[in-house]
């Protein structure tokens, strides 16, 4: 059994080290993702994880850049004046909050703060409608409007880990790791080398 000053000095020693690991997993995280994004800009989706040895471990999945849909507030709410006026209520503007006026006499005092805007529900159903095309058709003359569209962004090298899970007697990825580390196959010192050389955050 361990005495109490050596349990002390295990519970320091990996203290101290697990702090460094997870900082250089940090950063190894962050010189990564600019690698990533390159490559999945390039058409990479997966990057498979393997030891020295040629063992595959697990694979990183590059995450696509997010979609994000652009609105033309002005297009929609003359869409909406034209099409479903009932659907428009009064917009104060967010410096009506900073005038110590009361908000039923903002539209009399202070004209100028009192906008129009698309109520939030039918908002949401109308964007809905318009789908990845971002069109509305004008129920009186016809006319096609474009509301909205769909913008993909660039990849950020955002991604996904996964470890190899553990197959007729193969142990998993994770497992793997752990016994290339104890065999010598593979050493931890490398990659946390600037971690220790930095110390501690």
């Amino acid at each position: 059994m361990a005495t109490p000053r050596e349990a002390a000095f295990k519970v320091a020693v990996l203290d101290a080290l697990s702090k460094r690991v997870n900082k250089a997993l940090v950063d190894a995280r962050g010189e990564a993702e600019p690698l990533f994004a390159d490559a999945r800009k390039a058409g990479s989706t997966q990057i498979e994880v393997a030891l020295p040895a040629g063992a595959a471990v697990g694979k990183v999945s590059i995450k696509a850049g997010q979609e994000t849909t652009r609105v033309d507030e002005d297009a929609l709410l003359a869409w909406v004046l034209a099409n479903k006026p009932e659907e428009i209520e009064p917009a104060i503007s967010p410096a009506a909050l900073s005038r110590p006026d009361v908000v039923a006499y903002i539209r009399k005092l202070h004209p100028d703060l009192v906008g129009q805007r698309v109520r939030p529900a039918y908002r949401t159903k109308l964007l809905a409608e318009a789908g990845e095309a971002g069109e509305l058709v004008n129920e009186t003359t016809g006319e096609v409007v474009k509301v909205s569209e769909t913008v993909k962004g660039e990849p950020t090298g955002s991604f996904a880990l996964t470890f190899e899970a553990a197959k007729k007697g193969k142990p998993n990825g994770r497992d793997q790791i752990a016994a290339a580390w104890q065999s010598g196959e593979i050493s931890i010192t490398d990659l946390i080398r600037p971690a220790l050389e930095a110390g501690e955050s």
